[in-house]
C-alpha cells in the first residue's frame, strides 16, 4: 500500500518568518481552531442578544400601553353627544336650585331697568363682567316688516357662553318686543326665558324681525342678554335708526 506523505493529525503547525529574526513555529490542535472560529463568535453573538432581550425588556415595563383611536359609530357618538347635553342640564339645573333655595332679593335703586320683563328669581346682575358683546349693527326696513341684525361676541372665545337674547324696538309705533310671542306678554311681564335661545363661542349673528310699517321720523333699539341660568349678562341701546333710510 503506498504511503502518503502527509497525513491527517489532530495538530496544525503554523511558521512564521520573520528575517533577519529566526522563523517561529506554532502549533495548534484542530479543537482549539473549532473553538476559537465556531464556538466563540456563538457564544458572542448569544451574549450580545441576551443583554440586548434584557435591556429592552426593562424599558418595555416604563412603557404606557399604548391606546389605538377608537371609532365610533353613528349611535355612539349620538350617545355621547346626548350624555354631554344631559351633563350640562344637569349642572344648569343644579345651580337653578341653588338659586331657588336663597332668600329673594328686594329690588334697589341699583336695579337695571329691565323695561317690560320680569325680574328673574335670584338674577345676578353680571354687566361688569362683560361676558358677551354687540357689534355689526344694522336695519333693513322693507313692506310691513323691520330686520334689526347684529353679532353676539364670546369675550372670552375658549368659553362657550349660552341664554336667552330679548329685542325691544322704540318708535312712534309704540314698544314691540322679539321674539314676536313676547309681544302677547308686554303688558304683564315677560320671561326671560321667552327670549331667542342663543349659544356663542366666538360670533353669532342674530336677526329679530319685528313685523309693523314704521311710522314717524326715528326708531331705536335695546338688547337684554340673560345667561341660560337667568342672570343679566347685557342691556344694549342703539342709537336711532332714521325711518326709512336704506
Amino acid at each position: 500500500m503506498k504511503e502518503f506523505i502527509q497525513k491527517n493529525g489532530d495538530e496544525v503547525a503554523i511558521v512564521i518568518y520573520d528575517a533577519p529574526l529566526p522563523p517561529k513555529y506554532f502549533r495548534l490542535t484542530k479543537r482549539f481552531i473549532k473553538t476559537l472560529f465556531v464556538v466563540v463568535p456563538v457564544v458572542l453573538v448569544a451574549s450580545f442578544l441576551l443583554i440586548f432581550s434584557w435591556g429592552l425588556g426593562s424599558r418595555i415595563k416604563h412603557v404606557p400601553t399604548p391606546t389605538l383611536p377608537e371609532v365610533l359609530p353613528v349611535e355612539d357618538s349620538k350617545v355621547a353627544e346626548l350624555q354631554a347635553e344631559v351633563k350640562a342640564l344637569q349642572e344648569s339645573n343644579n345651580q337653578l336650585t341653588e338659586k331657588l333655595s336663597s332668600q329673594p332679593a328686594t329690588a334697589t335703586p341699583e336695579d337695571p331697568y329691565l323695561m317690560a320683563i320680569k325680574k328673574p328669581y335670584g338674577m345676578q346682575n353680571l354687566l361688569a363682567q362683560n361676558k358677551v358683546n354687540l357689534d355689526q349693527f344694522s336695519i333693513v326696513q322693507e313692506a310691513g316688516k323691520v330686520s334689526f341684525k347684529f353679532v353676539i361676541m364670546s369675550a372670552t372665545p375658549e368659553t362657550k357662553v349660552t341664554g336667552h337674547v330679548l329685542v325691544f324696538m322704540m318708535s312712534e309705533n309704540g314698544l314691540m318686543a322679539y321674539p314676536e310671542r313676547a309681544n302677547a306678554l308686554i303688558t304683564q311681564g315677560i320671561k326671560y326665558s321667552t327670549g331667542e335661545p342663543f349659544s356663542v363661542s366666538r360670533l353669532r349673528p342674530t336677526n329679530a324681525e319685528f313685523r309693523t310699517q314704521l311710522t314717524g321720523q326715528s326708531v331705536k333699539f335695546v338688547i337684554y342678554i340673560f345667561s341660560r341660568e337667568g342672570d343679566l349678562l347685557l342691556i344694549r341701546e342703539t342709537e336711532s335708526f332714521k325711518v326709512g333710510a336704506k
